[in-house]
């Protein structure tokens, strides 16, 4: 199957780097001879990346990944020849270009388009993130372990129950409630089912919101089939979306407004396990609709309820309650192209047209930093920022005041809201405290900062999230969970690294900031010389902010150097943005509770918890370098037939705690440990390596007692910018 421009387009934008990888090394092993397994563990992988979820279906009827996982389903009954799929697999052993492997796809899901029922009876499509029914047993479940450990890190310390709401509701809330407390008899709901059952409980709240919400703005729905009730396995999902989703079969988080979840039964031991399904539907919703400054979701377990609220400072809920007993609460919980419009630098209202997202967190405790193009060559960047820094339009003002070049300029912005005003009013108790050892969650992830200690393996014993009495060991972890593990930590901002204060939640302020001009981030580079030339612009641009606008930027990552054209650069090919984290240099401590970085980019002193300074950013200019050369150039079309490392050294930079990525980056930064890390290279790349050696032999000289020194020295900046920068100019001048 040709594929469609649109169809080329989201598969260049959306690449699929080292996802296959996994089961790249599967393949070669039994290529000849194909399984049903392993097939299905190919399809599996398929899946996760971003494209599957983006690119419509050769019959539009939704998107690929849906079909993929159908035909998943199918394959490991064994109903499908696997003939067909040895094109696929063929293009995939020997490293072909992404549009050849999606070709394939496409060409299976035509062929199999027969064998596919229609969306209504298989799991539903979700866009963004396919969920698959919570009473399937899956062969990849170690997947949702890891989204799963991701989330609880993020809302281990910021989440509230039993939260005080004294606001008195408006006129119409008033005469909503009056309505539909008619069908409450003082005791309870009238014809509420006595047995909970999914199906009985569903027809009921269809029932309340056709007699008193048929002009809601919103229609409940659930993505329960009729034989997924008849079964009446796992826990059935509620959403409150626009009546313009209720057109399509296909299930789109776009559209979602509120979620919810359902269980016959009432079980405190469960409440992890249950608050965790219903987050893994909230990031859900943020990660598609990420300008949401906040999501309501709600549980219903027998006929006990929950209300939550998540923002991107956490979650906090009503606290349960029996909807018998206090109806108004029941009560209150039912209750094309985007357009943003801002101040210009003159003051100035003016509209822009928000077009393709470019960034987007997958995360819900966070800055939740979205992206999008606009019109003019401009980009529009939504995030939260803590109030305890600088908003990034006042460092970015400052920076163009001081005559800085290589950085973003300001076009327009606007402050939308805050925490502190979303919860204004409302009076919380002391943040909620999961207990019990049961939960291989407990263990601090390496995002997040906290003097508590790891446990040992004998704690994990017990249940895990979904009632397995099974141990699981690293080793035990699939394959498809190592992929969707580099998913979450690899190429994508990490969550905040957020450290408890005094405040009982942190306040961030949201806004919009459009600035010029835009690019593209330095992990698209096309050529060895481009990533040459787009970092040493960047480390100029660096050097010009710290200097001139006497600011220091802190979050030197793959996503916040930008490659640019120089006519509308000012002559940057490389370019800054992303100031959210800098801070004014020799100013005290801003008083916010993170550490400053992206993780695997983190300079080791950094990580030791000492002062951020220039060249602590030079140092993480380097690990973005030496990320480039190492684990993007792989998915760039530079290995040729060369075949990747099973698993990259540089996985030690992301994974464990502070200490142990510390130790790891200062062990690789010796001559020996920088020539491990430089012989997972492709060839290609050969010719970096002096300048490799040059840079860290500048940044990593030797003090009196012939130690690697990781300090900053005394003295003018421009000791390390300019040789940096002059071993960059030597290696471009050679290719």
């Amino acid at each position: 199957m040709t594929l469609s421009e649109d169809r080329i387009e989201i598969i260049s934008e959306n690449p699929l780097g080292d996802a296959l990888e996994s089961v790249r090394i599967k393949l070669r092993d039994c290529a000849d001879v194909l399984s049903d397994g392993i097939v299905a563990s190919l399809l599996g992988v398929l899946v996760t990346p971003s494209a599957a979820y983006d690119l419509p279906s050769p019959d539009e009827s939704g998107n690929v990944a849906v079909k993929l996982f159908s035909i998943q389903q199918r394959v490991r009954g064994g109903a499908i020849k696997l003939d067909q799929f040895r094109p696929l697999v063929h293009h995939i052993i020997n490293k072909s270009a992404d549009i050849e492997i999606w070709e394939d796809v496409f060409n299976i899901i035509g062929t199999l388009s027969a064998l596919i029922p229609p969306s209504s009876s298989i799991a539903p499509t979700f866009r963004g993130t396919l969920i698959k029914p919570s009473s399937s047993r899956l062969a990849d479940s170690e997947t949702r372990d890891i989204v799963e450990g991701e989330l609880f890190g993020e809302i281990r310390n910021c989440t509230f129950r039993n939260f005080f709401d004294p606001r008195s509701w408006c006129k119409e809330q008033n005469a909503m409630l009056k309505g539909i407390l008619t069908a409450h008899d003082g005791k309870r709901w009238t014809n509420f089912p006595t047995v909970p059952d999914e199906k009985p409980v569903w027809d009921w709240l269809r029932s309340q919101q056709e007699r008193f919400l048929d002009n809601a703005p919103y229609k409940i729905h659930t993505t329960r089939t009729a034989n997924q009730f008849k079964e009446r396995k796992g826990q059935m999902d509620f959403f409150l979306q626009r009546p313009a989703a209720e057109a399509s079969d296909t299930f789109w988080y776009k559209h979602v407004l509120v979620v919810g979840e359902q269980k016959k039964s009432y079980d405190t031991s469960r409440f992890k396990a249950d608050f965790l399904q219903l987050t893994r539907h909230v990031r859900s919703v943020f990660a598609n609709q990420p300008t949401r400054r906040f999501v309501h979701a709600f549980s219903l377990c027998t006929s006990k309820m929950e209300l939550w609220v998540f923002d991107r400072s956490g979650a906090y809920s009503s606290g349960s309650f029996d909807i018998h007993g206090e109806p108004d609460k029941l009560a209150h919980a039912l209750d094309g192209h985007r357009y943003v419009t801002l101040d210009d630098a003159s003051g100035k209202e003016t509209r822009l047209r928000l077009d393709k997202a470019m960034v987007r967190q997958k995360a819900i405790v966070c800055r939740g930093t979205t992206c999008y193009e606009t019109q003019d060559n401009h980009v529009a960047k939504f995030s939260w920022a803590s109030d305890k820094r600088k908003l990034e339009v006042e460092q970015l003002k400052l920076a163009e005041a001081m005559g800085v070049e290589g950085v973003a300029k300001v076009v327009a912005h606007r402050r939308i809201t805050s925490i502190a005003e979303m919860r204004d009013g409302l009076q919380f108790p002391a943040a909620y405290r999961f207990r019990g050892k049961d939960s291989h969650y407990d263990d601090p992830p390496a995002n997040t900062n906290t003097s508590s200690k790891r446990k040992s393996s004998s704690d994990h014993t017990s249940d895990d999230a979904f009632g397995s009495k099974r141990r699981r060991s690293t080793s035990q972890k699939s394959k498809l969970a190592t992929v969707l593990n580099d998913e979450l930590s690899i190429g994508h901002t990490k969550p905040s690294l957020y450290t408890p204060g005094e405040d009982l939640w942190e306040n961030r302020i949201y806004s919009c900031l459009v600035v010029s001009p835009a690019g593209r981030v330095i992990s698209g580079f096309r050529t060895i010389k481009e990533l040459l030339e787009s970092e040493r612009d960047a480390i100029k641009a660096h050097r010009s902010l710290y200097i001139k606008g006497k600011i220091l930027h802190r979050d030197i990552s793959s996503n916040n150097i930008i490659i640019t054209n120089p006519e509308t650069a000012n002559g940057f090919k490389g370019m800054l943005i992303d100031l959210d984290l800098a801070k004014v240099r020799d100013s005290g401590p801003s008083g916010a509770r993170h550490r400053t970085g992206t993780m695997q980019f983190m300079a080791v002193e950094v990580l030791r918890k000492t002062d951020h300074t220039y060249r602590q950013d030079l140092e993480s200019f380097f690990y973005v370098f030496l990320w480039m050369c190492a684990r993007q150039a792989w998915s760039n079309g530079f290995a040729g037939e060369e075949k990747p490392p099973k698993e990259s050294l540089t996985r030690r930079w992301e994974i464990g705690s502070f200490k142990y990525i510390a130790d790891a980056k200062a062990g690789h930064m010796t001559v020996n440990g920088l020539e491990s890390i430089m012989g997972e290279f492709p060839e290609a790349l050969d010719v970096v390596k002096p300048l490799c050696l040059k840079i860290r032999k500048i940044l990593f000289p030797l003090d009196h007692d012939e130690r690697m020194s990781f300090g900053t020295p005394s003295g003018d900046p421009d000791q390390l910018y300019s040789p940096i920068i002059a071993a960059f100019d030597e290696t471009i001048s050679k290719l």
